[in-house]
């Protein structure tokens, strides 16, 4: 006992107090503390998904949905998008409209049961109960005059809203909202249901979930039949390994992390309706063509020339330039000569320099540069790391578009 630091019993209890109520404070400390660490934690942790989604999005996702995630006008729907996160710029109008006219079925239903009291014929209501009746059906109608008001003003406030979103309604925005008919004289109020099936995105594909698992659920199993809604899409790919694709499942929750980070809650604004370039279309609002779509051109470089001169395909530049810089992002590698040839000087350095190559010798400029689209990895300009362009461009492209971008570069000089 002489070896112990603390030798009386008194002084031994006292330090034994002492650490545990130091424990206990520490402890209670770490406690206090813990759900502000954890939700650090998992801050950094949803961070970090979100950085590595950027990059799988910017890889894999931004040449079809845009950069900033704004869609492509008949390729692919914005994700970048105040409709695909359930904000709905008419939702309060709606919502005042639908409310009343509920309120209105009750008050005329009650109107109804009065004035068929007041005419009863066979149990005629006395003096007092006849004046009691006429002062509750006149209350009754001041209020369906009350909600009368509410109804006309929501449905000007709507009507003002969809105003200054003229352009996102072109852009896909409540498609057919203009051609829906509203039959108040029969009860049957078909712009009411309308938005409140449209509203949302979510509620326009009757997707009974969050919008967590909506995104996920897409991303590993694609949108195969999407080519026939886009007519500028190929389809969206199923991503999952589980489904014959390429990313793990963590891929696809980083990159379902990096999409919904762009929600803005309630901050969502005009601006931000009028940004997007392409809205998700409804399975049933006519967007399907009757006719299948295009076929794509093919790497058969031949083939593809006696098609252009049997039926008599000329390229548009201008329409050439818009697929070249925002359909197929063409310009975001050879931008500066970047990561691939300066799209300025194009045709010169071809007419100059790669047609005096032995191995394009009879080439015309034309087949060239089609060779080049389509079949990349047949011939590298020196400087270049081979197989950074994709190979598929021929199974994405039509003649007509491949037509319009050979002759936008014909036009680089």
């Amino acid at each position: 006992m002489n070896i112990l630091f603390i030798r009386s019993i008194e002084g031994r209890i006292l330090a034994g107090i002492t650490m545990f109520v130091g424990m206990m404070i520490l402890v209670g400390w770490v406690a206090i503390n813990e759900e502000a660490r954890m939700q650090s934690f998992v801050r950094q942790h949803t961070g970090r998904s979100i950085e590595r989604g950027a990059e799988l999005y910017a890889s894999l996702c931004s040449e079809c949905h845009g950069e900033e995630g704004y869609g492509a006008g008949d390729r692919a729907p914005g994700l970048n998008n105040p409709h695909l996160f359930g904000f709905d710029p008419v939702g309060l109008q709606t919502a005042a409209i639908t409310n009343a006219n509920r309120a209105l079925v009750r008050l005329n239903k009650e109107i109804d049961r009065l004035l068929a009291e007041l005419t009863d014929a066979q149990n005629p209501p006395t003096e007092d109960r006849q004046n009691a009746i006429l002062a509750e059906i006149a209350g009754l109608e001041a209020q369906v005059e009350e909600q009368n008001i509410a109804i006309n003003a929501a449905v000007t406030e709507r009507i003002t809203i969809l105003e200054t979103l003229e352009t996102a309604v072109e852009n896909g925005l409540f498609p057919l909202w203009d051609t829906v008919v509203d039959i108040e004289q029969t009860g049957d109020n078909e712009v009411e249901v309308f938005f409140n099936n449209n509203g949302t995105r979510l509620a326009q594909v009757g997707w009974a979930g969050d919008l967590h698992g909506y995104v996920v659920t897409t991303l590993i199993h694609g949108r195969p039949g999407s080519a026939r809604v886009y007519p500028n899409s190929t389809g969206m790919a199923a991503w999952s390994q589980t489904a014959g694709g390429p990313l793990r499942q963590d891929q696809i929750e980083d990159l379902a992390a990096y999409i919904l980070n762009w929600d803005k809650g309630e901050n969502w604004t005009t601006e931000d309706f009028i940004a997007v370039a392409q809205y998700g279309k409804p399975l049933a609002d006519g967007s399907l063509p009757s006719e299948p779509p295009p076929p794509p051109a093919g790497d058969n470089v031949a083939g593809i020339l006696l098609r252009w001169e049997l039926e008599a395909v000329v390229g548009s530049a201008v329409s050439g330039e818009m697929l070249y810089d925002q359909e197929f992002g063409c310009t975001d590698c050879h931008r500066d000569g970047a990561s691939a040839p300066d799209t300025i000087g194009t045709a010169t350095r071809i007419r100059n320099e790669r047609l005096t190559l032995p191995q394009f010798a009879g080439y015309t400029l034309e087949q060239y540069l089609i060779e080049s689209i389509t079949r990349p990895g047949d011939y590298v300009v020196d400087g270049y790391s081979s197989g950074l362009m994709p190979v598929n461009f021929g199974l994405r492209m039509t003649d007509q578009q491949l037509a319009d971008i050979v002759a936008y570069l014909l036009t680089q000089e």
